[in-house]
């Protein structure tokens, strides 16, 4: 199911304007500046290096960490995934940095793209010829894309028409994909689910797959699961002060 008719079918809109941590520290905020730094350098030291310094500020506890995790289940193996907030971005560079997980995926903040000499040096890693919509659309033609829920409004608005909801990304394909289906046995299945109504505030992205799951299941008469996807939903939402009914039901 593409993006675009997931958002006709069940009325939603992406919770991408809840993309930020309130009121970081001033600890977390420059460990977070070092970790950008890095990125954009291409230095794997000093990345492992700030990632230790903004783990031990407390400003990534297990709910993000937790989402990071699953952000990453939402991409296949040597995935490139387009994020474009700290919550989607550092999150998943401390998991990738510190605990070994998910190295295969390359994150790219949508923002880095805007200095040229990383640009540069993604032009010889993996083959971009430009930034932005255009950028994303050539460069799936090599390289499997994901985008990540929080990526900006704007640039998942643009991409609409070829987007898979795949958990918490979503994978740029021209051509159809029975993403549903494979969210359901995959994606859903191995998901850490421990800390989705800690009332994180990305946790509100969860919104999006689990209705398209919630959908499916009622579509296949999965009564037990329909009701178990029905409750999540009704907790995530809940816990972020979101409405707690499925979209299309009253």
């Amino acid at each position: 199911m593409r993006f675009s008719h997931a958002i006709a079918t069940f009325s939603l809109l992406v919770a991408t304007s809840l993309v930020s941590f309130s009121q970081q520290s001033d600890s977390a905020g420059a460990a977070e500046e070092k970790v950008r730094k890095a990125c954009i350098q291409g230095d794997a030291n000093a990345i492992q290096s700030a990632c230790m310094q903004l783990a031990s500020t407390g400003a990534y506890g297990p709910d993000k960490l937790e989402y990071a995790s699953n952000l990453l289940s939402s991409v296949e193996v040597n995935g490139i995934l387009f994020t474009g907030s700290k919550g989607d971005t550092y999150s998943v560079i401390i998991l990738q940095y510190l605990k070994g997980m998910r190295t295969d995926v390359r994150v790219i903040h949508t923002d880095w793209l805007k200095d040229d000499a990383f640009f540069q040096r993604m032009m010889s890693a993996i083959e971009i010829e430009k930034s932005g919509v255009k950028g994303i659309r050539l460069l799936a033609r090599k390289h499997p894309v994901y985008v990540s829920l929080a990526a900006g409004s704007e640039l998942i608005s643009d991409l609409a028409s070829d987007l898979y909801c795949t958990g918490l990304a979503f994978k740029y394909s021209s051509e159809p994909l029975s993403n549903v289906k494979a969210m359901y046995y995959g994606w859903w299945a191995r998901c850490a689910k421990n800390y989705m109504t800690s009332g994180y505030s990305l946790n509100g992205n969860y919104l999006v797959p689990i209705a398209m799951l919630a959908d499916y299941a009622n579509r296949m008469e999965f009564t037990n699961d329909y009701v178990v996807l029905q409750q999540k939903y009704a907790e995530i939402a809940k816990s972020i002060g979101e409405s707690e009914t499925l979209p299309g039901k009253k």
